[in-house]
């Protein structure tokens, strides 16, 4: 029994034998190949990174670039040397996609390739929340990599930009805070302190943030200067209210709330101009039509919800669509008044989907087969970044229904914001 046991465990150490050198085609890890090579997307260039080889025998580094469809190009006259392990290609064009790969060249007249990594530069920034983390975090502008991530003690209830100055405002309901990020992540000017925060709006033309306070039941404001805690306006007597928009062209803020009702104020001065009972559940989203004054609003009873169209100018409310499953977010693409629809569909089933709607309710593009949840509509192109829970990641989708690109995977994103300076 004792030599049987001492055969079997030679033949078992053989078996497994790990193989260190990375650049051995049977190393379990790197499968031969030059790993942890990354182009990072940024504005005018792009970053690239790698983890320098600990081996010996490595003369060099270089990096070679082409667009898709071409054929690979040497980047730069010479290489790197063995010690490097970062680099930059500022010979970009913004909003133009480049295709990376790095070559580590060997003293034997050998070389190794890394797997080709690629990125589009560009100006935007990209933020997410997560609620795996939980987390506020930010993405390249091509949305392919991760920037940032800042963890939180709870996951954020919403995430809004002032895009003018550049303020990033979230709201921690359990906390009872809401606080005001800088661009990287950092907080600055006071943070506010209101009962329950939830649904977050800011008029970037005044620099105001508008926010529901879910156990006063009312609405509050902040700003414009963020060093100062002190609510300049409140709305009460709404009800149990659970969405607030606020408009940047048009001065005007609106209230939706747990009993079905709209309600439309005069920003400057609180003075109620319209209401509208939708007796169609609770408001789940409303999303402003700035052109026109009007908005879209969706609402859900259960998991069933409908489409309205409101308008101020007759006080109309029209229903453009009904039998939708599990809304979750509304966004209008300013540019062309078409309306992005967000269906989460049953929770966990992938069986969601995200739509783009004509003013008068046509369906102009669709994607299925997902489960979105908050939307953004891109300030440059149009198209829409959805946060997936099915994928796990932030997909980009342009005005045809057509994937433009994606995120790596993130824990459990919900919602995103776009900016561009």
């Amino acid at each position: 029994m004792r030599l049987f046991l001492t055969v079997t465990l030679l033949v078992s150490g053989c078996t497994t034998r790990e193989r260190l050198n990375p650049l051995d085609p049977k190393n379990t890890a790197t499968q031969g190949a030059l790993t942890g090579f990354n182009a990072i997307a940024a504005d005018g260039v792009v970053e690239l990174r790698w983890t320098a080889l600990a081996v010996q025998g490595v003369s060099g580094y270089r990096v070679q670039r082409w667009k898709p469809g071409e054929a690979p190009r040497p980047l730069g006259l010479a290489d790197y040397n063995p010690a490097a392990s970062a680099g930059e290609d500022s010979s970009v064009v913004n909003d133009s996609t480049y295709v990376y790969r790095l070559i580590a060249h060997l003293a034997t007249g050998d070389s190794v390739v890394s797997p080709p990594d690629t990125a589009t530069p560009g100006v935007r920034r990209v933020f997410v929340l997560e609620a795996g983390g939980p987390a506020f975090s930010r993405l390249a502008p091509d949305g392919r990599d991760l920037l940032f991530e800042r963890p939180g003690d709870e996951s954020y209830v919403d995430l809004e930009l002032d895009r003018t100055r550049e303020v990033i405002w979230l709201a921690a309901e359990a906390a009872g805070l809401v606080l005001r990020k800088s661009e990287d992540g950092a907080t600055i000017g006071a943070v506010l302190s209101i009962g329950a925060p939830g649904d977050l709006s800011v008029s970037e033309s005044r620099g105001i943030g508008w926010v529901v306070s879910l156990s006063e039941q009312r609405v509050v404001s902040f700003g414009p200067n963020i060093n100062d805690a002190t609510p300049l306006r409140s709305i009460d007597a709404v009800g149990n209210p659970r969405v607030v928009e606020a408009g940047t062209l048009d001065p005007s803020v609106w209230v939706g709330n747990e009993e079905g009702v709209v309600y439309r104020f005069r920003a400057q001065d609180i003075v109620l101009t319209h209401a509208w009972g939708l007796g169609a559940g609770s408001i789940r989203a409303i999303a402003l039509d700035e052109s026109t004054g009007g908005a879209w609003v969706a609402t859900r009873q259960s998991d069933v919800g409908s489409l309205f169209y409101l308008n101020p100018a007759d006080s109309s409310s029209t229903l453009v669509r009904a039998n939708l499953s599990n809304v979750a977010d509304l966004a209008v693409d300013a540019s062309s008044g078409d309306l992005w629809l967000s269906e989460r569909g049953p929770p966990g089933f992938g069986s969601g989907r995200v739509s783009r709607l004509a003013r008068a309710g046509a369906t102009l593009a669709a994607v299925s087969g997902v489960e979105p949840y908050g939307l953004e509509i891109d300030p440059v192109d149009g198209s829409c970044w959805v946060a997936d829970l099915r994928s796990d990641r932030v997909l980009c989708i342009d005005r045809s229904g057509a994937l433009l690109r994606s995120s790596i995977p993130l824990q459990t994103p919900y919602a995103v914001r776009v900016a561009v300076p």
